[in-house]
């Protein structure tokens, strides 16, 4: 069997933007434990305290995945005198991963040692670790670049690692720059060589994506590996490592046998990114929102004849198809993606047409002002409904004053007033509330508490998230796109875009209100 190591709170700690709190680790290794992952790495327990702490908190927490701690050869000429190997063996982890060095130029260069000192380093470091009882890896640092350069001393490397104990011999393509064909090369030549001298240990695979090749190589070198490196969701430095999700994906389709929870792929893909601090890739294989999306009317309209556009079955992955209601798409968008409400738009009635291009138009409008909505699911229903349904407007946000301040004791707070009509009443209704929250917040469970009389399940609506992005870049007169993630049962969104930040929130709060009411049916109230 492969085994899927992850080390996305290490190499994704690395990414541009990211970071984790010790609840998003605990978080992270729970979703990747449930999700089948073999190992998971959860850092350097030097780099701080709150890393070394978090395997007291992970290690008894997770039920099926082994925690690794990771490091390097050791920096001092006694492996007993260095500190990083030192916290490696008192982590309360079983499973250790050091990397070392396996480029000459990098040996003389960075490290500034002889190439046999390099080599003992390797051998005496991994020795050290198996005397305190841990089953260790070697990741091969630049192995690939090494091998190009200096085949011979790239191979002492290894074997050196295997004379101290590594029951992994990792081999990195550290740069991400290897072709696929020379990783492959490469890969085979090491198995051969280490089978002639009947040497058991098993090889893996650490690869970076900088060509965006790492996944097209891993899948060539799965007769030499037993085990291949990556982040849950390509993340990490530069461009990023090797995706396990995409990984995984194809691996399925090729009738690996993993023992993957494949239905929960794309859960995990995407709650790994918000864990990062960072925005999902929409556009990922398998598991991304656009991955079984369909805009053009041709596609759409064979969709629905069962000419199916997909190359396998979303719902294996615990994605689904989408059809893009879309300007491009014209009334096969439009009929398919009424059907997933249960409407059935004829095309034959009277005023189909009609109906229809005032949808179009919108939806053009749309497009050109940023709001980047027709896959959304919530927005599709509130599109349809306005034009081919109840027509039901439920309240109208007529003004609205927002206040937000910094206390000195580093708390914040803000404040919200709004002024709403309800069903289209000429009566007007204000509210305000103070939160200690953000104006996002504030504005929200205003809004919740001037509908709740009139239509009191919007109790049942709860705020998730939001994110905030330039919708159109136009210098000082740039707008923002709000997206609100809000439960109610499901999961769903709703966009915003103005110039103002606070209003691009405040509209997609209002569809979020409106798409609860109406699909739930909560329209019973004092109106």
């Amino acid at each position: 069997m492969l085994e899927l190591y992850d080390c996305t709170l290490r190499e994704g700690d690395q990414s541009k933007g990211a970071g984790f709190s010790l609840d998003d680790r605990l978080k992270m290794s729970l979703l990747l434990d449930e999700l089948g992952i073999d190992y998971i790495e959860l850092g350097w327990p030097s780099k701080s305290k709150e890393v070394f702490d978090s395997f007291r908190h992970i290690i008894p927490a997770v039920k099926r995945s082994k925690i690794v701690a990771f490091g390097s050869t050791s920096r001092t000429k006694n492996p007993e005198d260095d500190e990083n190997l030192d916290l490696l063996t008192k982590c309360g982890a079983r499973y250790a991963c050091i990397f070392g060095k396996s480029d000459s130029s990098h040996v003389e260069n960075q490290l500034r040692v002889s190439k046999q000192e390099n080599l003992d380093k390797i051998q005496k470091s991994i020795e050290f670790l198996r005397k305190k009882g841990l089953k260790v890896f070697y990741d091969a640092e630049h192995f690939f670049d090494g091998f190009k350069r200096d085949r011979e001393y790239a191979m002492q490397t290894i074997l050196s690692a295997i004379e101290g104990g590594a029951e992994r011999i990792v081999l990195c393509d550290t740069n991400g720059g290897t072709f696929t064909s020379d990783v492959k090369d490469i890969t085979s030549y090491v198995k051969n060589e280490l089978d002639k001298r009947k040497i058991n240990s098993l090889l893996g695979l650490h690869l970076h994506d900088d060509r965006g090749l790492a996944t097209a190589s891993a899948l060539v070198c799965l007769p030499h590996v037993v085990q291949v490196q990556g982040t849950i969701n390509g993340v990490g430095e530069r461009v990023g490592n090797q995706n396990l999700t995409t990984l995984i994906g194809n691996l399925d389709e090729q009738s690996y046998g993993l023992e993957i929870k494949l239905e929960q792929l794309k859960k995990v893909n995407d709650e790994s990114f918000r864990l990062c601090g960072l925005i999902p890739d929409r556009g990922r294989p398998y598991v991304g929102d656009t991955a079984f999306a369909h805009c053009g009317g041709v596609h759409i309209n064979g969709v629905m004849r069962d000419a199916c556009y997909e190359h396998t079955n979303p719902a294996r992955y615990g994605n689904k198809r989408v059809i893009i209601l879309s300007s491009s798409g014209g009334s096969s968008s439009a009929i398919e993606t009424a059907s997933q409400f249960g409407m059935t738009l004829d095309k034959n009635s009277p005023d189909f047409g009609e109906k229809l291009q005032r949808l179009m138009e919108e939806l053009s409008n749309n497009e050109r002002a940023g709001y980047d909505l027709g896959g959304l699911f919530a927005e599709q229903f509130l599109l349809l409904d306005r034009h081919f349904g109840s027509r039901k407007q439920l309240f109208d946000v007529k003004a609205w004053k927002s206040e937000s301040e910094r206390y000195l004791n580093g708390g914040e707070g803000a404040s919200f007033y709004g002024v709403c009509s309800v069903n289209g009443k000429e009566k007007l209704i204000d509210h305000k509330m103070t939160t200690d929250g953000g104006p996002v917040d504030a504005a929200f469970n205003t809004l919740k508490e001037m509908i709740m009389p009139y239509y009191p399940g919007a109790r049942d609506l709860h705020l998730v998230y939001f994110e905030v992005k330039i919708a159109r870049e136009r210098e000082e007169q740039s707008t923002v796109r709000t997206e609100v993630w809000f439960k109610n049962g499901e999961e769903f969104s709703t966009v915003g875009v103005d110039k103002n930040i606070i209003g691009s929130a405040v509209e997609a709060l209002g569809k979020g209100f409106r798409y609860h009411l109406l699909r739930k049916g909560n329209l019973q109230g004092r109106i």
